[in-house]
C-alpha cells in the first residue's frame, strides 16, 4: 500500500488550516498511516478543524484518483459481476432512505443539483420518485457515472461554477466535502447557486463517531467535521442552517447530516472561532486513539492480503463483510 512521497502530487505546506486560512495553534497529532502519504493530521486552533496537511494539489488530486485510490480502497471498485457489487453496497437502497428526507422538501420541477454523484443511484432514484425533477451533477468518473442512473436524464457539468448564479433550487452532496481541496470554497459557490430559499443537502462522516483506529485517517478524506465546524463553516459561506447533527436516518451511523438554505441576503464572513473547550474536546477525542500491537497487526494484513488477493477479491471480499453487517444491523431494528 505504500506509495512514493514523489507519486503524490502534494502542494506546499503553509502551515494554514484547510476550512478557516488561519495559522493558529495549529496542532499537529500524527503522520497519515494509512497509506503513508506524507500527510500529518492537524487541528487549528482558530476554528477547530481536523485535516491533512499537506492537502493536494488540483492535478495530483486527479492523479491520486485515478490510481492510487482504486489499490488503496478496492471496496469502492466495481469487480467481475456488478449486480452483486451493487446489491451488496446497497446504493440504491441507500439513495431511497436519503430521499425520504429530501424529495417532500422539493417544489415541484425543481432543478437539482449532485455534485459528486457517484454511480449515480441517488439520481436515478429520484427521477423514478420525482419524474418532474431537472437534473444536473458533477462526476468525474465518467467510466463508472451512469451506472444507476437507469433512464433519468442527467446532464453531467465539470464543475458547480459553470452554473449561473441563483439557478438551482437545490443541491446535494453525499460524502463529498471530506474529499475537497477547498470546502469552504464550494459552499460559497452552492450558496451562490442557489436561488434564495434555495435548500443543501450534505452529509460527511462524523469525527467524533465511536473509531478506534488511526486507519480512520486516510488520503481520501482530506477534512475531519464535527457538527459544530460543519455548521460554522456553512454559515461563513453564507447559508441558513437549518439542521446540523447526527444523521437522522439510523441506518446510516456514524454520520453527519447538515441541511440549509440560501437566505434572502447572502453573506459571505470569516469562519467564527471555536470556543475552547470544543478545541479540547476534539484534542481529548483524537488523543484516545492509540495505535497499538493490534492495529499495526491488522495494517499489516490487509497488505499482505491486497499482495496476495489482489484488489478485486479483497473488495469483494470487503463488501461481503459489509453486506453482512448492514444485514445484522436491519434485524437489531
Amino acid at each position: 500500500m505504500r506509495e512514493h512521497s514523489a507519486d503524490w502530487g502534494l502542494a506546499a505546506d503553509c502551515g494554514q488550516c484547510r476550512l478557516c486560512g488561519s495559522t493558529e495553534a495549529q496542532r499537529h497529532f500524527w503522520p497519515e498511516i494509512y497509506a503513508r502519504s506524507g500527510q500529518q493530521l492537524r487541528r487549528c486552533g482558530h476554528c477547530a478543524a481536523v485535516y491533512l496537511a499537506p492537502g493536494f494539489t488540483e492535478a495530483g488530486l486527479s492523479r491520486f484518483y485515478e490510481g492510487a485510490y482504486r489499490r488503496l480502497f478496492p471496496a469502492e471498485v466495481p469487480w467481475h459481476s456488478t449486480t452483486r457489487f451493487f446489491a451488496w453496497r446497497g446504493d440504491r437502497e441507500t439513495a431511497r432512505l436519503r430521499l425520504s428526507l429530501i424529495a417532500p422538501k422539493l417544489p415541484q420541477k425543481a432543478h437539482l443539483f449532485g455534485m459528486g454523484s457517484g454511480f449515480g443511484a441517488f439520481l436515478g432514484e429520484a427521477s423514478m420518485l420525482r419524474p418532474d425533477l431537472q437534473l444536473t451533477a458533477s462526476e468525474p468518473d465518467t467510466s463508472h457515472r451512469g451506472a444507476l442512473l437507469a433512464h433519468a436524464q442527467v446532464a453531467f457539468i465539470n464543475d458547480l461554477a459553470a452554473l449561473p448564479t441563483e439557478h438551482l433550487d437545490a443541491l446535494v452532496a453525499f460524502h463529498v466535502l471530506e474529499h475537497l481541496i477547498d470546502p469552504r470554497g464550494f459552499l460559497e459557490q452552492a450558496a451562490r447557486t442557489l436561488r434564495v430559499g434555495g435548500q443543501l443537502w450534505i452529509e460527511v462522516p462524523d469525527l467524533m463517531s465511536d473509531w478506534q483506529t488511526r486507519l480512520f485517517v486516510h488520503p481520501a478524506h482530506l477534512s475531519y467535521f464535527c457538527a459544530d465546524s460543519l455548521q460554522r463553516l456553512a454559515e461563513a459561506a453564507g447559508l441558513q442552517v437549518t439542521y446540523c447533527g447526527a444523521h437522522p436516518l439510523t441506518a446510516l451511523p456514524g454520520t453527519l447530516w447538515l441541511e440549509a438554505k440560501r437566505p434572502e441576503r447572502l453573506v459571505q464572513s470569516p469562519m467564527a472561532p471555536a470556543a475552547k473547550a470544543s478545541v479540547n474536546t476534539i484534542d481529548q477525542w483524537i488523543e484516545r486513539v492509540d495505535w497499538g500491537l493490534k492495529d499495526r497487526l491488522k495494517a499489516m494484513l490487509k497488505r499482505a492480503a491486497l499482495s496476495l488477493l489482489g484488489a478485486g477479491a479483497l473488495g469483494e471480499l470487503q463488501r461481503w463483510r459489509q453486506h453482512r453487517a448492514r444485514q445484522r444491523q436491519e434485524l437489531r431494528r
